[in-house]
């Protein structure tokens, strides 16, 4: 097998970037602030307080909203208990949970296909993948990491932060809530959320003011380390294939391989060749050139090619590709622009 596949090769696991909105089996107690649609302004750049729909709206509201705008339909409604309720904006500057960094809307085309709210929560459906693909790729478009994608000769991947799923921090995405959706606001949400309240802001996460703690560092073959100590290899993001596979430019499914320890996915060279000048264009865009330090690609594991959710993951790692496995990097991120 090679170095290609051999290195990190589960690594997509730890993700918890761009992959979509989820559901909670958690019950909200009740509350009384129920979202009001004509008073809220979902605009680029603001920042809110962390209530979710449930707690919002309560129980019982939270059951009439499922009736409503998910036909009732249980396993619908559960996607939308993790949705941001936009009950109360906060200033950016001061410690805040959810700051919509963009608004976004899809294609007219892809628009016209969706007939009722209820479409754009069964994650299982094509017209959900399709709408997924695309909010990811204008979501990120304005940031360092779409604008790398596009200086790499337009590749059509999704291109995107990999950060730490126990780090606090993570991207989200969501069609506006489906009150907002029936007046007419036919538009989605990109959600930068913390756990802890702070001011670490989407526009950071290329730059050094992101905690070490929330990036992501490995050993191979699949060991995973704290960023601040020696290790061999940083993952600085991840790349969604789907569109590039249906497009024909990646390989898809007939990428798996057998070898002696089992199935793994290895691409052929020309597509390794233009996955790495994305991640290479990534590594120059956040961080200071340094000796020998390379991006290179490397897919999932095959068992996760595609993942449960469909989506076809890679990612790009920072490291010293002159050896396997290669040598150790100091503590620390590659990641130093302010």
């Amino acid at each position: 097998m090679s170095a290609r596949v051999l290195l990190l090769a589960v690594a997509v696991l730890v993700l918890g970037t761009l992959a979509g909105c989820g559901g909670s089996d958690q019950q909200a107690p009740e509350r009384h602030s129920t979202p009001d649609a004509t008073a809220r302004t979902l605009a680029k750049g603001t920042c809110w307080s962390d209530e979710h729909l449930p707690e919002a709206l309560g129980s019982k509201g939270f059951d009439a909203w499922v009736q409503k705008y998910a036909g009732g339909d249980a396993v619908l409604g559960d996607s939308m208990r993790d949705d941001a309720a936009y009950a109360k904006k906060i200033d950016c500057a001061v410690p805040h949970s959810v700051e919509l960094y963009d608004v976004v809307e899809v294609s007219p085309q892809l628009t016209a296909r969706i007939t009722d709210y209820a479409d754009l929560l069964d994650q299982k459906s094509e017209l959900y993948r399709l709408v997924r693909d695309q909010v990811n790729d204008r979501c990120m478009a304005g940031s360092p990491y779409g604008r790398a994608q596009r200086r790499a000769g337009g590749l059509p991947v999704q291109l995107g932060p990999s950060l730490n799923v126990d780090g606090g921090l993570r991207l989200t995405w969501d069609p506006v809530p489906a009150d907002l959706w029936a007046r007419g606001q036919h538009a989605f949400v990109c959600n930068f959320e913390q756990d802890r309240p702070g001011t670490v802001r989407f526009a950071d996460l290329a730059t050094r003011k992101v905690p070490i703690t929330a990036r992501v560092c490995l050993n191979t073959p699949s060991t995973y380390v704290s960023c601040s100590d020696r290790h061999q290899a940083e993952d600085i993001g991840e790349m969604m294939l789907n569109t590039a596979i249906q497009k024909g430019q990646i390989a898809g499914r007939q990428a798996i391989r057998k070898g002696p320890q089992g199935s793994y996915v290895q691409l052929p060279d020309a597509q390794y060749a233009r996955l790495d000048k994305v991640c290479q264009t990534l590594l120059r865009t956040v961080s200071t050139p340094r000796k020998n330090v390379r991006a290179q690609a490397y897919p999932g594991a095959a068992s996760q090619w595609p993942t449960g959710k469909g989506v076809y993951l890679a990612s790009c790692f920072a490291l010293e590709p002159v050896s396997d496995p290669p040598p150790y990097l100091p503590g620390g991120s590659v990641f130093d622009r302010r």
